[in-house]
């Protein structure tokens, strides 16, 4: 009895709760009430300091039900973020909004979207501006760079814009929003972030409440002449009434001095928001400076290779020894499907149960998935995850939501998947160690496993044909579909390619989701300005708040940076876990080994019922006789504080994300043990790379031998002895590998060509080539660089 309550306990997905610094969290919130009409309504922003771009959870009390039910007609609050000094606000001018003003689908009225602020019908008695002979004044947008234009479209637009035109006021008087705070970088027309006279630019969050009257003071539905508001939020009578809150932000651009020379950092992207975080803790008071490249772990490796390759992280160790190489574990993390799926029932009109669509526009914050399920999503299997109803697909399912494999263990989306749209996973492009565990989790699924290999599941949705037999694991998430649906000219093609594309990197995927975004291009029925002989291509429109339903593979640190929940994944003992910090150290019980002892890898076949499958842990390699004595110092220097006072959970300098588990005693020792071997050899050359290793000890759990290893894995060659006039240091756990040698121009020569050649190639293909990007990290900014 007691194992079926708590089987049925398991089965039930978790919302993901991250332990926070709670003393500094809500020191950080602020409650702000309204004025006028709306003085009952109360707002919360849960985060006002230490911002990054990043999303913020706005929540509300004591307004009145938006309505009518489904529509946004009266009673929303228009969320927008501004800039300017003046301590009592910003002005009207100084705010990003109106960029969705063309955007079908996103509430009623001829101008609520727009910056339009004078019109005949309603006209605002309180509006200084005149009314021309069109009928039509605008707001003009006045960047903080000083340029002052009608045409906000040099600043934000539809693609970029974070505003929220519309958020729904429950019939309880409650609401929440996740909402993005922008930094210089996605909105360069605020500023918000950027350093004048030594202090970070703050920004504003703007709420401006609408109730069910006009401004020339008619009510809805009473004596206005339409059935819901029409005017802007930006004319004087609307925004009289709204609710400012500052925004306080990390300095973006100068984290650490400038001109001073960098330790170089490099490897995959899990390990990125930590390193953001710590860098200012690092440099202050003169310290060291380390400067961050994000590449895949591929390349990470490939770089130990190098005569000078710095410290790099990776998830898994260099398979062919060379050179010594010290592996410490610094971060741990998961590799998460988050997802953004709003309740959308069919409405009044056919729920007889008022409970049922009350609740519509709502977050979804469990998901169960299957390896099956998964398999489908990523392998173009839903019949509207191709263009051109493609006869292959025919029998299958539109999308997830019509799936009985997937209603079957998801009820709640029999009533509020009605109108959703989930197609596919938005998935990285870049190889990543973690993908290999994903696809090997999926692969070790028998009914995964017989999908991919043509058999129909259950309910007789069989696998796309392209994908049909593919060889597992990959590092990669291959789009084998390249199918079109031609259009007529000027249309150009549809193409599968295009329309639902992966993205660069999994911070790229988690932010797009959270801001309804595909990033995905649709053919205009417009000429390429470049060439008008060929069809032109605009983004997706975004799907607005309330109505999204996307997915993406991310980090648990992305999904937590933008407010995503992560889907509950099933593990190999049969129980549907979500990557909550208790699951991930389960997981951290059940690694497997590798060749290189204390390097441990994720085991999705371990049978923990209370394992998370697809942990995380990031390792720092470095070379010791690659570096001088001062930069092993300043290596080792690193490796403490990331193990040490970077562990501590919080938003300041110094201190670790939230989505990342910190280290457990057993491997922050591990890490301090490796410190003090690059410390310890440092530039001392190699004389005996054959003598026979010490033996290494274990302090991580080491779990019976999986499929996923060796039963029995060579031991490798350990540290060189110390000199006898030496003092011993404590043996790492990881014990050092050897790496070939690789000749120091190799990196400059090899990928610059492999960049000219990938940009030659994108500009032939065009859109059928995927976007490739890297980001670069300097402290708590983001720097995307398209690819080449």
């Amino acid at each position: 009895m007691i194992r079926m309550v708590l089987a049925a306990l398991l089965f039930v997905s978790a919302v993901v709760v991250w332990p926070t610094d709670a003393a500094a969290q809500d020191s950080s919130a602020v409650t702000v009430s309204g004025k006028g009409d709306f003085a009952g309504l109360e707002i919360t922003v849960a985060q006002t300091r230490d911002l990054i771009n990043q999303t913020v959870r706005v929540s509300w009390t004591g307004g009145e039900e938006t309505g009518p039910v489904g529509r946004f007609a009266t009673n929303y609050l228009q969320i927008m973020q501004c800039w300017g000094d003046d301590p009592a606000g910003p002005a009207r001018e100084q705010c990003q909004f109106g960029g969705l003003e063309a955007q079908s689908g996103l509430g009623l009225g001829n101008f609520t979207k727009s910056r339009q602020i004078a019109y005949n019908d309603p006209k605002d008695p309180r509006e200084p501006t005149p009314i021309p002979a069109t009928g039509a004044a605008f707001t003009e947008f006045h960047a903080v760079t000083g340029k002052k234009t009608p045409s906000y479209g040099e600043f934000f637009d539809a693609g970029t814009t974070n505003e929220v035109p519309f958020a729904k006021t429950r019939a309880d008087g409650t609401g929440e929003i996740d909402f993005e705070a922008q930094t210089a970088l996605e909105a360069y027309g605020l500023g918000c972030g950027t350093v004048v006279n030594n202090t970070p630019r703050h920004c504003w969050l703007v709420v401006v409440p609408r109730g069910d009257k006009e401004v020339n003071g008619r009510r809805v539905g009473v004596d206005h002449t339409g059935n819901n508001l029409d005017s802007s939020p930006l004319s004087q009578s609307n925004w009289e009434n709204r609710i400012a809150v500052r925004l306080d932000f990390r300095p973006v651009g100068r984290a650490c001095p400038i001109g001073v020379a960098e330790r170089p950092l490099t490897g995959h992207e899990f390990v990125a928001d930590a390193i953001a975080r710590w860098q200012p803790a690092l440099c202050a008071n003169g310290g060291s400076v380390f400067g961050f490249t994000q590449v895949p772990d591929g390349i990470a490796r490939d770089q130990l290779g190098l005569d000078e390759p710095g410290m790099v992280f990776t998830s898994e160790p260099l398979a062919s020894p060379g050179k010594p190489t010290v592996y410490a574990p610094v971060a741990v993390s998961g590799y998460a499907i988050a997802f953004v799926l709003e309740r959308q029932s069919r409405g009044p009109e056919v729920e007889t149960d008022p409970k049922v669509w009350q609740r519509d526009g709502q977050l979804i914050t469990s998901l169960n998935l299957t390896p099956r399920l998964v398999a489908k999503l990523l392998t173009q299997s839903y019949r509207d995850a191709v263009p051109g109803n493609q006869p292959y697909l025919r029998r299958n399912p539109r999308r997830l939501n019509e799936d009985p494999d997937f209603l079957a263990i998801n009820e709640e989306f029999k009533v509020y998947g009605a109108l959703m749209n989930a197609l596919d996973i938005l998935a990285p492009s870049a190889d990543l160690d973690a993908t290999k565990a994903l696809w090997t989790w999926i692969n070790g699924d028998t009914d995964a496993r017989a999908f991919l290999d043509g058999s129909p599941d259950p309910f007789g949705m069989v696998v796309n044909q392209n994908y049909r037999n593919l060889a597992l694991p990959l590092p990669n998430y291959p789009k084998a579909d390249l199918s079109c649906k031609e259009l007529a000219f000027p249309l150009g093609p549809d193409c599968a390619l295009l329309s639902r594309p992966l993205s660069a990197d999994l911070h790229e995927g988690g932010r797009a989701i959270s801001r309804g975004d595909t990033l995905g291009k649709l053919p205009n029925g417009l000429p390429d300005p470049l060439d008008p002989s060929k069809p032109g291509y605009s983004r997706s429109p975004r799907q607005p708040t309330g109505e999204r339903s996307l997915l993406a593979v991310v980090d648990t640190a992305t999904a937590q940076r933008y407010g995503l929940p992560a889907a509950s994944l099933r593990n190999a003992a049969g129980q549907f876990v979500a990557p909550t910090p208790e699951a991930l150290g389960a997981a951290l019980d059940q690694l497997s080994p590798t060749e290189v002892a204390g390097v441990k890898i994720a085991n999705p076949a371990g049978r923990n019922v209370r394992a998370y499958p697809l942990p995380n842990v990031t390792y720092a390699a470095a070379v010791p006789s690659a570096m001088d004595k001062a930069a092993g110092a300043e290596y080792a220097k690193f490796l403490r504080f990331a193990s040490g006072p970077g562990q501590t959970l919080g938003e300041a300098d110094g201190q670790l994300p939230r989505g990342y588990l910190p280290l457990p005693d057993s491997l922050r020792r591990q890490a301090g043990e490796a410190a003090a071997v690059i410390e310890r050899d440092a530039g001392i050359p190699i004389t005996t790379p054959n003598d026979p290793p010490p033996a290494t000890e274990n302090v991580v759990n080491n779990p019976a031998p999986t499929t996923n290893a060796p039963a029995n894995p060579p031991q490798p060659p350990a540290v060189p002895p110390a000199k006898p006039s030496e003092t011993p240091t404590p043996k790492p756990v990881a014990a050092l590998r050897d790496t070939p040698s690789m000749p120091v121009s190799w990196l400059l020569r090899h990928l610059l060509a492999v960049a000219l050649i990938a940009g030659g190639l994108a500009t032939v293909a065009g859109p059928l080539m995927s976007r490739l990007s890297s980001r670069v990290r300097r402290g708590p900014e983001e720097v995307s660089q398209p690819g080449p």
